[in-house]
């Protein structure tokens, strides 16, 4: 697989699951972590999440495009924070954005930090949009004046600033991003970019602000595709360290 940007997803070869089951006993709580348990953790999450999808592709880890793998990696996520009590809500971008846009599926998080709660973008499969192949304006297709089709993400994080391309490049390679305004409207816009329809220079200023990108995402409705019981059935489920008190509190 060829990609734009020169980026390796991150690799954890040797995971301290005390330290794991540390964390997972806290957020089980409710209680408060420290940015750096934070940051081990999501790295971790992301990259066991990935090691199943990838098993189960038979591919290789480091080498693995995730295409069509978007809801898969939401609902393993998501039923594995259902045994934490860990606050989550599943996005879809057509829902979420607008219509006739690249279709996705992602979670935002809700983590308490330093006694502060925060709210990430989990999304392991991301970099399925930057393959050189289909990131190149000969994949607009136009007829009588309407796009019909888009290149992906990748050419509209090409033309954009430095500052939005380092953002695009920490997702790619660690699948999450804190859902701050600012990173708001870049992950929102590169997908609101791929809309088919009336050409507006080629979609270059479809954009909206960061709060808008927010709200929404929060205000999700969208539905896992797989339970438990099915991923546990595809040998994907992702399950704790931490053995005690699992069950949801209500």
């Amino acid at each position: 697989m060829s990609q734009i940007f020169d980026v390796k997803i991150n690799i954890m070869d040797n995971v301290d699951l005390d330290i794991i089951n540390s964390i997972e006993e806290k957020c089980c709580k409710g209680e408060s972590l420290l940015q750096n348990e934070l940051d081990y953790y999501l790295n971790y999450v992301i990259y066991q999440t990935r090691k199943i999808l990838s098993l189960n592709k038979n591919k290789e880890l480091s080498d693995y495009s995730f295409n069509f793998m978007c809801d898969t990696a939401q609902s393993v996520i998501a039923r594995y924070f259902d045994k934490l009590n860990i606050s989550y809500k599943p996005v879809e971008t057509v829902k979420a954005i607008t219509n006739d846009i690249l279709g996705h599926s992602f979670l935002i998080a809700d983590f308490k930090v330093d006694d502060e709660v925060k709210t990430y973008i989990l999304d392991p499969t991301y970099n399925q949009f930057f393959d050189v192949d289909r990131c190149s304006e000969n994949n607009f297709k136009i007829i009588n004046g309407a796009v019909v089709k888009t290149p992906d993400l990748g050419y509209f994080a090409l033309k954009s600033d430095e500052n939005v391309q380092n953002v695009v490049k920490n997702l790619i390679r660690s699948g999450y991003i804190e859902l701050t305004e600012s990173n708001a409207k870049i992950y929102g816009d590169l997908f609101y970019k791929t809309k088919v329809g009336s050409i507006n220079y080629f979609n270059a200023k479809l954009e909206m602000a960061g709060s808008i990108y927010i709200k929404s995402f929060k205000k999700s409705e969208a539905r896992l595709t797989y339970s438990e019981e099915l991923l546990e059935g595809l040998g994907m489920s992702l399950n704790p360290i931490y053995k005690s008190n699992l069950k949801k509190i209500v």
